[in-house]
This record gives C-alpha cells, structure tokens and sequence, in this order.
C-alpha cells in the first residue's frame, strides 16, 4: 500500500490499516509489483469471472456493499488457495 494514497477511505482506516501493514513485513515489495503479474491473476482468468459475476448478483439481491464485500473476500480466500496450490505443485509444475 503506497503511503501516497490521499482519500477519505485512507483518513478513515489509516490508523488501523498501519497497523495491519505493519504485521506484514516481509511481503511489502509484493505490493509493488505491476498487476496481473503473479501473484495477481489476469482480467481473464476464470476465477475472476466468476466472482465478478456472482458478486453482480449479489448486488441486485442485497446491495453494492455487500457484493463488494463478498467479492473482496472471496478473492483474497482463492488467492491463499492459489498460493497453497502452488507450493505443493511445486516450481516448473
């Protein structure tokens, strides 16, 4: 997360998000490298789809916030999958 970010989500998390961030040392370089580059899937990839879609139904049943909520969720839980995934193919599988 660049400390750049100046928005009203940023005054309003920014202590607590610090805090976060700042358990996650180690992996801070990852959040600088450019997207869809691993570990980041591409706008094509097929788990992208379908959360985007399910989260569009989401929004029309309960709402905006809900969807994005479901959608920020989800995708954080099938990339840990992914990471998981990776490490017991192993490199070159």
């Amino acid at each position: 997360m660049r400390d750049d970010d100046e928005s009203a989500a940023r005054d309003h998390w920014g202590e607590r998000l610090n805090a976060y961030l700042d358990g996650q040392e180690g992996v801070e370089a990852l959040r600088d490298r450019v997207q869809p580059n691993p570990p980041w899937p591409g706008s094509d990839n097929p788990m992208v789809g379908y959360l985007v879609a399910r989260a569009l139904e989401i929004s029309e049943e309960h709402g905006v916030k809900e969807a994005i909520a479901w959608a920020v969720v989800y995708g954080w839980y099938e990339s840990a999958i992914d990471t998981r995934a990776s490490l017991i193919r192993g490199p070159g599988a």
